[in-house]
């Protein structure tokens, strides 16, 4: 990556800008939560090299969102205290999502030669469906796709001009991903490369790629304090844990129920890239074509080894597939000119008109069978209701929006695209997420607020909720409660406790969890 020029850094502030909107909403568990908890537990007096949960040591991810969302929480809670906590936690995120844009957007000026096909790219990241979605969310995802987007734009100026500089960023990128989300940052740009390699016959580029003494070098160097400092923190149960259970387990079996079809993402491919997905079917008609071209087959490669990497895990998220945007993109970017007819742009009817839908006819829904989701849509029908006038006005007038942007005639498909791509991510900023958050997260994060008003002492029972332990700004562990501890408890278990006549009161509820303190007989 070369260094950014004005219109890059301009370009980059209006992407945080528009990256910042819809993310002042109460967070969400589990991900959010066990993030920012892990992060405030590490500032408060907890280990530099590891973390933990609640109390209990934490093995999902390695340290460096961490450190970031600290360097976040510290540098913009003493220098602005008004600016809502979730905003400030989910600023790494916005900010590594806008420079992912910036990234891709300059690498495809690069190989076309059109500085606008570049702006097309860069707007078309920050506007995605997936990645709009995962840019706002305080996890590790959108801090990883900057490596990925890095690995992929410097392995490819590196197949075309090789350089000793270049094969230093490489390593640079990949010691960064796995400070992040650990041997995914490495096996996908090493298959990718080694698989070009393969069909390109080009094994004197490969042999110079890893002899770089230098390059590893800089990655040791990188790696090696924290994996002696977590090794100090937790020993062999860091190791053990993050590498078997949370990355060999992730690949062979269902983890935490997220499980899928080998053919699961064929289908969630096109919504996570909306209003985009058109522009990938255009791409694979033209395979061939662009196949004679080695930045061409690269990207293509990447993009393959990504479906069959997370089609065949047995844990399959939606989020995975945009580890392949970075040579996505940059074919997005080859295909749009080519491209004339509107038809392209169809997909970006979807999201408004589900809103719409939803909307309209969310009472039609089935009730789920789990007591825990039954309570989820009683409270997000009662907050559609409050909302019900203007959620239908809204999303009808960003639908109208939608299409008059399909019909005017003198629109090139780029800026159709990229307005639809505007009009969805308003549909998600400002109705979906609220709408979601409001249901779901904002009794939690009232009933954390009272708790830490009241400087209860809470435990958990049945329910792990860490966005709690984050606004209450207190550890919950999971345990039996002692006397005068509060309990916040799962509603399963709280049926079972009613039956029971114990004596309690309950402070405060949500779907799925009630928060109950144990009851005093009034003084006379």
């Amino acid at each position: 990556m070369t260094a950014l020029s004005k219109p890059d850094w301009r370009l980059f502030l209006c992407l945080v800008l528009l990256g910042l909107i819809g993310t002042s909403g109460p967070l969400f568990d589990l991900d959010e939560g066990a993030f920012l908890e892990a992060t405030r537990e590490m500032l408060d007096g907890g280990h530099w090299a590891s973390t933990t949960l609640d109390g209990e040591p934490r093995y999902d991810k390695p340290i460096l969102s961490y450190w970031l969302q600290a360097i976040s929480l510290t540098l913009f809670g003493w220098l602005s205290p008004a600016i809502p906590t979730e905003i400030i936690g989910r600023l790494p995120s916005v900010v590594a999502g806008a420079l992912w844009a910036v990234v891709l957007g300059r690498f495809s000026a690069d190989v076309t030669k059109k500085t606008g096909l570049g702006v097309f790219v860069a707007l078309a990241v920050a506007t995605t469906l997936g990645t709009s979605i995962i840019s706002r969310a305080a996890t590790a995802d959108a801090i990883l796709n900057l490596w990925l987007a890095l690995l992929f734009t410097d392995i490819a100026r590196y197949i075309l001009n090789p350089s000793d500089s270049l094969r230093l960023k490489v390593f640079l990128w990949l010691g960064l991903g796995i400070l992040t989300k650990g041997p995914v940052a490495v096996i996908i740009p090493a298959c990718a490369f080694g698989f070009w390699v393969l069909l390109s016959n080009q094994w004197s580029l490969f042999w110079n790629a890893i002899k770089s003494w230098g390059g590893w070098a800089l990655m040791v160097a990188l790696l090696t304090p924290w994996l002696i400092g977590v090794y100090d923190a937790q020993g062999y149960a860091f190791f053990e844990n993050f590498i078997l259970k949370h990355n060999v387990e992730r690949f062979s079996g269902n983890l935490h129920g997220h499980g899928g079809h080998p053919l699961y993402y064929l289908l969630v491919m096109p919504l996570v890239l909306l209003p985009y997905c058109g522009l990938v079917i255009a791409v694979l008609l033209r395979i061939r074509e662009y196949w004679g071209c080695p930045i061409n087959r690269f990207a293509l490669i990447w993009v393959a080894i990504v479906v069959i990497l997370v089609s065949s895990s047995g844990t399959q998220l939606p989020h995975y597939i945009l580890y392949s945007t970075g040579p996505l993109f940059m074919l997005y970017a080859r295909i749009l000119p080519t491209l004339v007819s509107r038809l392209w742009a169809l997909p970006g009817l979807f999201v408004p008109l589900s809103v719409l839908g939803f909307g309209l006819f969310h009472q039609l829904l089935p009730e789920p069978n789990h007591l825990r989701d039954q309570e989820q849509l009683i409270l997000l029908f009662q907050v559609m209701t409050e909302w019900r006038i203007v959620l239908v006005a809204t999303s009808l007038g960003l639908l109208l929006l939608s299409l008059i942007v399909l019909l005017l005639p003198e629109w090139q498909l780029g800026q159709r695209l990229i307005t639809l791509g505007c009009v969805q991510l308003a549909c998600i900023a400002f109705i979906v997420l609220p709408i979601i958050s409001e249901a779901r997260q904002q009794p939690l994060k009232d009933a954390a607020l009272m708790a830490r008003e009241a400087n209860a002492d809470v435990v958990s029972q049945g329910v792990r909720m860490p966005s709690f332990s984050f606004y209450r700004g207190a550890i919950t562990r999971e345990q039996a409660p002692t006397k005068g501890q509060w309990v916040l408890i799962s509603a399963t278990l709280f049926q079972e406790l009613k039956a029971l006549d114990a004596a309690f009161k309950i402070k405060a509820s949500g779907p799925g969890w009630r928060l109950i303190a144990p009851h005093e007989p009034s003084k006379i």
